[in-house]
């Protein structure tokens, strides 16, 4: 071999090993920046399993410091979590399992609940931990109190009975989450027996939570914002009177009002009241697909709803209005009376009710009220915030009074209340490839004065003026009589 095939190689060699020297030093870069990362984070990490061993899991609590969740030593040293409501609280409060991992505030709140992060804003309090460490006395994580009213929230799981659907209480003024119940629902504190099960259950869903993750048509509930366009878009649409003879024709397509009942000539305030596919409809048509849009993404549809803490706990899922390329005057009919491409939960519903209560103002929604040490210090405390003027105050006054009709003397009768003004709407949605309807409701009351905003569905619960809107009424008389 002569020198310069010699130098040649060498060469080669050389390249070849910086190749692979700088190809290892840019693993070893990322692994540690990216991937060591996510591995010392992992929950299934054994390490941060028995890290957070050394500190009692801290509690859960409603807001008037009812204890819901809370942890014990058990056999060698290990703790266990009790949940004290099991399935009532399942879709808040989520699970624990060292099989199965976190999920819910167990998994949002993990980092305050372990006392992984540990706030010091109160010297007291870094003085008694020093003492605790010095006197060898258990460390435990921080305690979190939830905006949920305990006896509501039971109610409301009470109420639902053996019904598929979900419920869902706001305070409209602050956007607290009062209750929040989605039904199937599952046994937290059963997760690592029955996990395969729930999470095999295809028909009734126990993992899910429906009030806030479902996505249904609300069905005539959707009026309120249909309502709303009409007398924000269309001039002296208070005046005009349209002619129901129980069925929309519109070239090929028929809108039937329900039992295709007629109601002949009508204004806007009794079709809402009579809740009249007919009427709406046709200010549907008249509006437009492109102000009908424009007005329910002024109430977060296709947008989204973060809730009012950092760790966005519950993760809702907005209600989504269809971009149609195909805006034709019979699609623009069903969107306006909540059919076709419009759909929604409970928590959002709840939330459009809270604003029309709230003088057209959206609160951003919460359900952790305070953090706490162990020594009681609050360490957080939430505040409302508003999240989006919806419409014009005097536009959500107006849609309030029609409100009121429809419990006073309209399709809501059922959620009538004894001194006490209701304001609600009712929907019956037509389920696609389906005979049965899901049953809706939305109210808020005291009317003039609102403390609670509320939003039930039954899944084939026939009209919603019926099972969804007795719900309704007994969610209202309990918070209220409390």
């Amino acid at each position: 071999m002569n020198n310069k095939n010699l130098v040649r190689n060498i060469k080669i060699l050389i390249i070849f090993f910086c190749i692979c020297f700088f190809g290892i030093i840019f693993y070893l870069t990322y692994f540690n920046l990216y991937v060591s990362q996510k591995i010392i984070n992992d929950n299934s990490n054994p390490r941060i399993k028995a890290e957070e061993n050394k500190r009692l899991r801290g509690l859960i609590l409603d807001r008037d410091g009812n204890v819901l969740v809370y942890s014990k030593r058990i056999q060698n040293g290990k703790q266990k979590r009790y949940y004290k409501y099991g399935e009532v609280y399942a879709h808040i409060t989520g699970y624990s399992s060292v099989i199965y991992g976190k999920s819910g505030i167990e998994l949002s709140y993990n980092d305050v609940l372990s006392g992984k992060t540990l706030i010091y804003n109160n010297p007291i309090s870094v003085f008694k931990r020093f003492l605790d460490v010095v006197m060898n006395k258990e460390r435990k994580g921080n305690n979190i109190f939830l905006t949920i009213d305990d006896k509501l929230q039971q109610k409301t799981y009470s109420l639902l009975g053996d019904n598929i659907g979900a419920a869902v209480a706001i305070n409209p003024k602050t956007g607290e989450i009062l209750s929040m119940v989605s039904k199937p629902s599952f046994d937290p504190e059963k997760i690592d027996d029955k996990f395969d099960e729930y999470n095999s259950d295809s028909t009734g869903v126990p993992f899910l939570n429906r009030a806030a993750k479902g996505y249904y048509p609300p069905g005539s509930t959707f009026k309120i914002i249909t309502a709303s366009a009409a007398l924000n878009y269309i001039d002296n649409i208070e005046n005009n009177s349209f002619n129901c003879n129980g069925k929309l024709k519109i070239g090929d397509y028929i809108l039937n009002d329900y039992n295709k009942e007629s109601h002949g000539k009508i204004n806007l305030k009794n079709a809402f009241k009579v809740s009249c596919n007919y009427t709406f409809g046709s200010i549907g048509m008249k509006l437009g697909y492109d102000k009908l849009k424009d007005m329910a993404e002024n109430f977060m549809f296709n947008k989204e709803i973060p809730l009012n803490d950092e760790y966005d706990s519950i993760n809702i899922k907005v209600g989504k209005i269809k971009i149609e390329n195909d805006k034709s005057l019979a699609l623009t009919a069903q969107d306006a009376i909540g059919q076709h491409g419009v759909t929604s939960n409970p928590m959002h519903m709840a939330l459009i009710a809270a604003s029309i209560a709230n003088e057209g103002t959206m609160m951003k929604p919460y359900i952790v009220k305070q953090i706490r040490d162990d020594y009681n210090n609050i360490l957080y405390e939430a505040n409302p915030n508003v999240l989006k003027n919806c419409i014009d105050k005097k536009i959500a006054d107006k849609v309030r009074d029609y409100m009121i009709e429809v419990v006073k003397s309209g399709t809501g009768k059922n959620a009538k209340i004894n001194g006490i003004t209701v304001a609600g709407k009712t929907g019956t949605a037509q389920v696609e490839g389906k005979n049965e309807t899901h049953s809706w409701f939305v109210a808020f009351a005291p009317a003039q004065d609102p403390k609670i905003a509320v939003a039930v569905i039954v899944e084939n619960g026939g009209v919603g003026g019926g099972t969804a809107a007795s719900i309704v009424r007994e969610m209202i008389k309990t918070y209220l009589k409390k």
